[in-house]
């Protein structure tokens, strides 16, 4: 990270904006820009250019001048309860900042900031907002820190086209910046956190069968070659002694990955994630088949 100096924080903020050539992503709490006729004339340059522009602002009953700026200068946004962070991306690199986007700020504040330099910086700071920040559908973006981009909403066609051809019905998608599968009896969750690949799955079990499937999990580990830190939990179903108690595999995959979240998957990674996801299916129906013997 290269620190900013005080007096060049906005300019860089807007060279920021002059610089992307396919997305904007724009953290500030606060935004009063309507008089801030340099910042609205890179705003409209991005709309002329078509460029994807997202923006996310603190959802406070006070902020309506906030909202009142945005609603009048048609940018839409999004409101995130106790936004405090400021930081702006392109898809290239990132600005961390003290400052909102306000006239004030850039005349009479005295702000710090700091920009990326390395594409390992830029990655752990586009982790941080697509884990922390951006909640809901993913907004596909053709590359991630410079290299091709996978369109997530393939990979999980690919997932459920799959698991279909071998007889397995399946419904995907996407909450709390995981990838969730239910095959009716089973659900799993994959998530990519600090560079790998975890995936767990939720089985329901009868008391009767508990310790034989705790002892036949293992098995899991050796059919998905490349998962590691295998874990085994065991929880009480809602109703003991009546509804099945639930058991829990995870693991986490050996190889580390480039790509930042599970919405932020490189192309180059798609394949062996999504093979990792269908032999972790796989090894679990054949211990849900051990169950039933």
């Amino acid at each position: 990270m290269k620190l900013i100096k005080p007096s060049e924080i906005s300019a860089r903020i807007l060279t920021l904006l002059d610089e992307s050539d396919e997305r904007v992503i724009i953290v500030s709490p606060y935004m009063k820009i309507l008089k801030w006729y340099k910042f609205m004339n890179k705003v409209n340059g991005l709309k002329t250019r078509r460029i994807l522009i997202e923006i996310y602002v603190r959802d406070d009953p006070d902020n309506t001048a906030t909202y009142r700026d945005l609603d009048q200068l048609a940018l839409e946004y999004k409101k995130i309860p106790h936004l405090h962070c400021k930081l702006y991306l392109n898809e290239r690199y990132g600005i961390v900042t003290s400052m909102n986007l306000l006239l004030s700020s850039e005349i009479n504040s005295l702000e710090i900031g700091y920009a990326t330099e390395t594409w390992t910086e830029y990655n752990d700071l586009l982790g941080f907002y697509h884990r922390y920040i951006h909640i809901g559908e993913p907004v596909h973006c053709d590359t991630i820190a410079g290299r091709p981009a996978a369109d997530l909403k393939e990979i999980m066609h690919s997932i459920r086209e799959e698991l279909k051809r071998t007889a397995k019905n399946s419904w995907l998608w996407l909450a709390e910046n995981a990838l969730h599968i239910s095959t009716g009896r089973n659900n799993y969750s994959i998530s990519i956190n600090d560079g790998y690949l975890r995936i767990t799955a939720c089985l329901r079990i009868a008391s009767a069968t508990k310790q034989k499937s705790i002892q036949r999990s293992s098995s899991i580990a050796k059919k998905v070659e490349d998962l590691t830190a295998m874990k085994v939990d065991i929880h009480p179903g809602p109703e003991p002694g009546l509804k099945p108690d639930i058991l829990q595999l995870s693991g986490q995959a050996q190889h580390t990955l480039k790509s930042t979240c599970i919405t932020g998957i490189l192309e180059d990674e798609a394949a062996y994630i999504m093979e990792s996801v269908i032999r972790f299916i796989d090894a679990t129906d054949d211990l849900e088949t051990f169950n039933s013997s």
